[in-house]
């Protein structure tokens, strides 16, 4: 179901920044790191060709190190999708949450470039992306605006929604399943994702 990942964004967060202090071992490492409370992503699926659903995940994680090494990490067990039949099947049929319990995004970072950025100045970044979901890795590149929001926070939102399709990543039985125990006529493999995310260090 997904092919870019919304976890893209989040990497770039760190681009941005050159001072922060949300954790003891952040402050030393000098790493930035999601704040999970202020961020936040939602898909939108798609049935019966004009069906639209609005869903999320409730748990991400990221970190980005001062060397520009930068990951970020999806709990497909919290996948939120406001109906509580669909959500374990969801993670039974469609993401097998017992053998890919995340959705994994990594990409390397050039911090001299944001090191410069003024509180409230933004700047558009393309990222080389590499996304692991459901034992499948994809390249993508992928533009985000990054916003430094203070001394030791920026924010990262996506300049416009990724589409992501299942079947990049062999997920096409896991939703016929779901067509079939819905009994739904179609389910669109290709959604959009859109992300606000919120890093601090």
């Amino acid at each position: 179901m997904f092919r870019r990942l919304l976890i893209g964004l989040a990497c770039t967060a760190a681009l941005t920044m050159s001072a922060c202090g949300s954790s003891a071992e952040a402050e030393r490492q000098g790493d930035w790191i999601l704040s999970g409370d202020q961020s936040g992503m939602t898909y939108i699926t798609i049935k019966l060709a004009e069906l639209a659903e609005i869903n999320t995940f409730r748990n991400i994680s990221g970190r980005v190190s001062t060397d520009g090494q930068a990951r970020i990490e999806i709990d497909l067990d919290s996948v939120d999708t406001n109906n509580g039949t669909r959500d374990p099947r969801m993670k039974e049929y469609l993401f097998e949450t017992h053998r890919y319990p995340l959705a994994v995004a990594t990409t390397t970072l050039d911090m001299a470039k944001f090191q410069t950025l003024s509180i409230g100045e933004s700047q558009t970044e393309l990222l080389d992306l590499t996304i692991d979901i459901h034992g499948q890795s994809q390249n993508f590149d992928y533009y985000v605006l990054v916003t430094r929001l203070g001394a030791n926070k920026v924010s990262v939102t996506n300049k416009a929604p990724l589409l992501l399709d299942a079947r990049d990543f062999e997920m096409e039985t896991g939703l016929a399943k779901l067509q079939e125990l819905a009994g739904l006529d179609s389910i669109t493999p290709v959604v959009p994702i859109t992300m606000s995310f919120v890093f601090e260090r």
